[in-house]
C-alpha cells in the first residue's frame, strides 16, 4: 500500500517527513484518494451494446482565473514566474503560500496580494524584513498595484504584471 503525507504527497515507505511540505504523518492510499475520482457510465447505445465506463479525475476545488503574475528579478528563483489568481494570494516562504519564495529573508506569511473588482492591492503582513513597493515601504494598510510595479520582500525583488 502506498504511503502519503497529510497533504496527499506520495512518500517512500521509509520516509517519516514529507520532502515537499516538511510534515510528518501517514495517510493510507484509500483516504488520500477518496473523493478525487468518480466512475462515469455512458448510456447504452442504440445497438444494445453495453455502456462504456471510464474513471474521471475530479479537482478538489476549481481554481479561480489567472489575473496576473509575478516574475522574480533576483534571488534563488530569478526568472521564475508565479501566477496570481482572483481573490487573495499569500506570498511567503511557507509551503502553503500561494507564491512560495525560497529565501531566508522572506517571512513565512510575508505579504498578501489581493485582486478584486479589477484592482490589485498589496499588504504587508507584519513581516520581519518589510515589504517595499517601488523602493518605498508598504505599511500594513493596503496599497494599490499598477502594471510593472516592482515589489521587494526581504532580498527578493519581483516584477508585477497584470492581465
Amino acid at each position: 500500500m502506498a504511503k502519503f503525507c497529510p497533504n496527499g504527497h506520495q512518500m517512500e515507505e521509509s520516509w517519516e517527513i514529507c520532502p515537499y511540505c516538511q510534515r510528518t504523518g501517514y495517510q493510507g492510499a484509500t483516504s488520500a484518494t477518496a473523493g478525487k475520482t468518480r466512475l462515469e457510465t455512458e448510456a447504452p447505445s442504440a445497438s444494445g451494446e453495453s455502456p462504456g465506463r471510464k474513471t474521471v479525475l475530479l479537482s478538489e476545488r476549481r481554481k479561480p482565473a489567472v489575473v496576473g503574475w509575478l516574475v522574480a528579478l533576483s534571488g534563488e528563483q530569478k526568472g521564475e514566474d508565479f501566477r496570481l489568481r482572483e481573490g487573495q494570494n499569500m506570498v511567503g516562504s511557507t509551503s502553503d503560500a500561494d507564491v512560495v519564495l525560497h529565501d531566508s529573508t522572506v517571512s513565512g506569511r510575508h505579504a498578501s496580494l489581493r485582486h478584486g473588482e479589477g484592482r490589485f492591492y498589496l499588504t504587508d503582513l507584519d513581516s520581519t524584513n518589510g515589504t517595499y513597493l517601488n523602493d518605498r515601504p508598504v505599511a500594513t494598510a493596503r496599497q494599490e498595484l499598477k502594471d510593472n510595479d516592482v515589489i521587494r520582500l526581504g532580498d527578493v525583488s519581483l516584477k508585477f504584471k497584470c492581465l
